[in-house]
């Protein structure tokens, strides 16, 4: 090897910065590191330099494995080998009675090898192990910050949640599972309250989409000012406030899997046209930016508007609303479905005993007779309102009596006829053929085995023979 000047060596690595007095000391740092043992050979396999820690290991005097083949001092270094081939090489080394991992790298000037240099990286297993052992921790805390994520960001009902027997809600629910099944967007219709945004996390888990996430949208809770930001997204910069990285939109995150914008009526028509392009195009321009983002999403809409007459009222866009509109599911009021009421009280009133930590049994004929009767405006909500506030009325008893609920839901309903009259039956009489109908159709969906009616029914086996034997169905 031709000679050179060291320090020339040094500077031309060096680059742009100079020689101080601090990487001087750095280099003789890492030539004397007490930790991460070093040995430099020449092309030859020559010892060029040990450092002090490997030639006490190696009991060797200071300076006297100079000039020496590295093989007669490490038998099985690999060095020689990195120099044939010119390559690095990281790999475990048994040296003496342990096993330690070693990084080989050969040295280069002018293209040509001219020599190589190995470092220790971990002295023993036990080192391995440790780090083995802190990587699993890092991966175990990476897999539950995802969960998290997604949790987050997952779709919380099934169909089976949705209760009911009625003919209308059991059309819905077969009605929606097929929809589930195709990849086109569904508009979801129907009053407040009647459980639009139940459907919409039951189709997503019923979808080839259900891995992925479930973004949910409460339009009406969307700032106007922000509106656009907050679907579409925005790039850093892109307006006063702005974070400073940037931020992904609702569509964004909901990338390979559904988006849900409930009551989406509200938004304001500024903003329809760029919806109008994302839901027909599939593709997203964040605020600020001209780059064209394309995405695969599932769009669910919910409104309980008539969104025909808005548009006709210049209120919303007659091409989104045709968009929006492929696939209709439109759920029925509780009016509509009064065989469901007996069902629904039974479910909450189980969910208000365990959450209260007090044991409500049932409620009595004259109180569902009550609330069989009632018009409910607010659907199912409503329903789980006034049972919550009838408990509060109860006082410890055991069984939920008409003096349990609430005054106004009993002035509405003597001040009004919410029944239909047209039968010109007693209200006793109708309320018993909603309560027969409601244990023939859950008998059918169980196929007749009474352990399971019951059980769907929420009530003992005994109580469904005897109303079973009332009813003629034995």
């Amino acid at each position: 090897m031709e000679h050179v000047d060291p320090i020339e060596i040094l500077k031309e690595g060096l680059g742009p910065y100079p020689l101080t007095p601090i990487i001087a000391e750095a280099i003789k740092t890492t030539l004397m590191n007490r930790y991460e043992s070093l040995v430099i050979i020449n092309e030859k396999g020559e010892i060029e330099f040990i450092d002090a820690l490997t030639e006490n290991f190696f009991k060797l005097s200071p300076g006297e494995a100079k000039g020496k083949k590295i093989d007669e001092i490490i038998p099985f270094s690999e060095l020689p080998e990195v120099i044939s081939k010119g390559s690095p090489h990281i790999g475990i080394s048994k040296t003496r009675d342990r096993n330690t991992v070693i990084s080989r790298f050969p040295l280069f000037k002018n293209g040509k090898v001219i020599g190589a240099f190995g470092r220790v990286i971990l002295h023993s297993f036990e080192e391995l192990e440790r780090l083995q052992k802190e990587a699993e921790q890092l991966r175990i805390g990476l897999l539950n910050a995802e969960e998290k994520i997604k949790s987050k960001y997952q779709a919380t009902y099934h169909l089976d949640h949705i209760l009911g027997i009625s003919n209308k809600i059991i059309e819905q629910k077969e009605l929606a599972k097929r929809m589930a099944r195709a990849s086109s967007d569904i508009l979801i219709t129907g009053e407040s309250g009647t459980g639009k945004e139940m459907f919409a996390h039951a189709i997503h888990n019923e979808s080839k989409q259900k891995s992925f996430p479930f973004i949910k949208v409460n339009c009406p809770a969307i700032p106007l000012e922000i509106a656009e930001s907050e679907l579409f997204g925005y790039e850093k910069g892109a307006f006063t406030g702005a974070n400073q990285e940037g931020k992904p939109g609702k569509f964004e995150l909901a990338e390979g899997g559904t988006i849900f914008l409930d009551e989406i009526g509200v938004l304001p028509l500024s903003i329809q046209p760029k919806l109008l392009r994302v839901v027909q195009e599939r593709e997203i321009e964040r605020l600020g930016s001209k780059k064209t983002l394309k995405l695969n999403f599932r769009l669910i809409t919910a409104t309980n508007i008539d969104l025909k007459k808005l548009a006709e009222e210049g209120k919303f866009r007659f091409d989104l609303f045709f968009r929006l509109s492929k696939g209709i599911l439109t759920l029925p009021p509780l009016r509509e479905r009064r065989e469901d009421i007996p069902i629904y009280v039974s479910h909450f009133l189980k969910i208000l005993s365990k959450s209260i930590n007090t044991q409500i049994r049932t409620i009595s004929q004259e109180g569902l007779n009550l609330l069989c009767q009632y018009h409910w405006p607010g659907n199912v909500r409503e329903l789980t309102n006034i049972l919550e506030q009838s408990f509060y009325n109860m006082r410890g008893a055991e069984v939920l009596y008409p003096e349990h609920l609430p005054n106004e839901l009993k002035i509405n309903i003597t001040s009004s006829h919410h029944l239909p009259q047209k039968t010109g039956k007693p209200l006793r009489k109708l309320v018993e053929e909603i309560e027969r109908d409601n244990i023939l159709n859950a008998l059918k969906l169980n196929k007749g085995n009474k352990r399971k009616t019951a059980m769907y029914l929420g009530i003992q086996r005994s109580a469904l023979y005897l109303k079973m034997k009332k009813f003629g169905l034995m």
